[in-house]
């Protein structure tokens, strides 16, 4: 068994031994990037576009996905997956980010914002489903493909992420969006 199959292993197990109900998984939980609506009535789905992989990738991307291409139109909405107080706000190399307290032990990181919404500040409560700000790209990514990098943390920061189920999050409230 390789490193990051032990670590991802131990995510699992730690995940699946909370029962103690401070947060439970579909309880409440709404995906971060809305279902989108066009103009001509189109639906796309969000969807999960890079899994869960460690020590690399230690969330999930999400974008949309039409006619066999990965998509994410200018001004898509991020939006708080769970009822939280922000945790912190910044901006690094990869982009604007935010983080919710989810209360123990769940925190989630939203990452390559292009912009966050200016009522999202530090100690501020939000609602699952709020406006957190706008899928922007990775600067680093050669190919700038919009999209929004999300991890779930387990008690603790980024190196506690584990991996969402794909049976989980399918359950989790879908928000509609129209671009206007």
């Amino acid at each position: 068994m390789q490193d990051d199959d032990v670590l991802l292993a131990i995510g699992l197990l730690l995940m699946l031994a909370h029962r103690d109900g401070d947060v439970t998984w579909g309880d409440g939980w709404a995906w971060p990037v809305p279902t989108l609506v066009d103009t001509d009535g189109k639906v796309l789905l969000a969807q999960v576009s890079q899994e869960f992989h460690l020590p690399a990738h230690r969330g999930v991307d999400i974008m949309y996905r039409d006619a066999g291409k990965w998509v994410a139109p200018e001004g898509t909405p991020i939006l708080a997956a769970h009822d939280a107080t922000v945790w912190s706000t910044g901006t690094t190399a990869r982009g604007s980010n935010v983080v919710l307290d989810h209360g123990p032990p769940w925190a989630s990181y939203y990452q390559h914002l292009s912009a966050i919404d200016p009522s999202i500040k530090k100690g501020a409560r939000v609602q699952a489903g709020q406006h957190l700000g706008y899928m922007g790209a990775d600067p680093t990514d050669p190919q700038g493909l919009r999209h929004l990098h999300f991890e779930a943390w387990f008690r603790g920061g980024a190196e506690a992420a584990v991996p969402i189920p794909a049976s989980v999050i399918g359950a989790w409230k879908r928000i509609l969006w129209t671009p206007e």
